[in-house]
């Protein structure tokens, strides 16, 4: 697999080294259906975003943390830091295992990984925390979230969103409050390549 070599992500006195995929035409031979799109393979400001705001305000306090779709697995390797117990998960096999070299780059060994599909989530074990960035860019599995934040948080637990503004995402999120959930959103700044990005975080509790 290619990569970039290791771009630095730099919080307060923290440094977080990943690596990223690279090599187009590995990517281009994964895809056997839609499922496929590499989209884990990027970066995404929602998962810097949320990543600084762990690093800045979350102590996890040695507590089970759930992470859906890790991608290169940046959030979930800074929740570690700040002491989570956590399960990455994703359903493409290459996501998970990127995201466990770059666990391993940065020394972090408190991490649990687990391949699984939002549509048949087999894991029955309930989280004081469910975490995910930018994983709210397809409307058809929203039930599926919905139904994993049921059944696999536990009483009195949070879920933590991260997006960029989607429209589906903010109604998604206006669909939860209606559920019933309590929902809290802080708005992070983050700067790409010379631009602004205003990336929502948003805090689920039932």
């Amino acid at each position: 697999m290619g990569y970039t070599g290791e771009t630095d992500i730099i919080f307060k006195g923290k440094t977080i080294c990943m690596k990223v995929v690279q090599d187009a035409d590995y990517l281009l031979g994964l895809m056997k259906t839609d499922d496929d799109v590499s989209f884990w393979a990027v970066l995404w400001p929602a998962a810097v975003a949320m990543s600084e705001y762990f690093w800045e305000n979350i102590d996890f306090q040695g507590q089970r943390v759930l992470e859906l779709g890790a991608g290169l697995g940046l959030a979930g390797i800074v929740a570690a830091v700040r002491n989570a117990d956590l399960v990455q998960t994703d359903f493409i096999p290459e996501a998970l295992a990127l995201a466990q070299e770059n666990a391993r780059c940065n020394g972090i060994n408190n991490i649990s990984y687990m391949l699984a599909d939002w549509r048949e989530f087999s894991i029955s074990e309930r989280f004081h925390w469910i975490i995910g960035s930018d994983i709210l860019y397809e409307p058809n599995l929203y039930p599926f979230l919905k139904k994993i934040f049921r059944e696999n948080l536990m009483p009195g637990g949070s879920v933590i969103l991260s997006d960029p503004g989607r429209a589906d995402a903010q109604r998604f999120i206006e669909e939860l409050r209606r559920d019933g959930y309590d929902i809290k959103t802080v708005v992070k700044e983050i700067f790409e390549a010379g631009r602004r990005i205003q990336v929502s975080i948003y805090f689920l509790k039932y």
